[in-house]
């Protein structure tokens, strides 16, 4: 019986792909390395720590993501930076090309809604251009951060 205990090398690539492929941020910055070491491992929408995803079984989903505000903005290319934007795209291209007989890997959007980000949701009133919304629907919106979605094939 196929246990999915591959899924674990799975994660650690795409953790290791992400962290290669991250800003690291210059002399002066605040907290070079923070958007690097915040890449955050969920499975079934809760997260898990150091990225252990041993209880996985048959249907279950794995999302990558990254809790800080600006992580979007990196992904979209929205910032000054020497590295090229699109992090968990380029990220899930590459994971699929390694793994995509085990996984099915792919780019998306997850809302996280916890840490830096849901704070920056909750206190913003920035709005999509052109449109207007909700309370809720703004914060579900800017809460919404790159992810990967990773799911074994069955």
């Amino acid at each position: 019986m196929f246990r999915y205990l591959a899924m674990q090398d799975v994660v650690e690539f795409a953790l290791m792909t992400l962290r290669d492929r991250s800003p690291v941020g210059s002399t002066g910055d605040k907290h070079p390395g923070l958007y690097r070491d915040s890449h955050t491992v969920f499975l079934n929408g809760h997260v898990v720590q150091d990225g252990n995803v041993g209880a996985f079984r048959a249907g279950d989903q794995i999302n990558i993501s990254n809790p800080v505000p600006y992580a979007r903005k990196i992904e979209i290319g929205k910032m000054q930076m020497s590295v090229p934007a699109h992090v968990y795209e380029d990220a899930a291209l590459v994971v699929a090309a390694r793994y995509g007989n085990r996984a099915a890997v792919k780019f998306t959007f997850m809302p996280v809604r916890f840490g830096d980000i849901a704070a920056f949701a909750a206190f913003s009133r920035a709005i999509r251009p052109g449109r207007r919304m909700s309370d809720k629907a703004r914060q579900d919106w800017l809460s919404r951060q790159p992810a990967l979605e990773i799911r074994a094939r069955g």
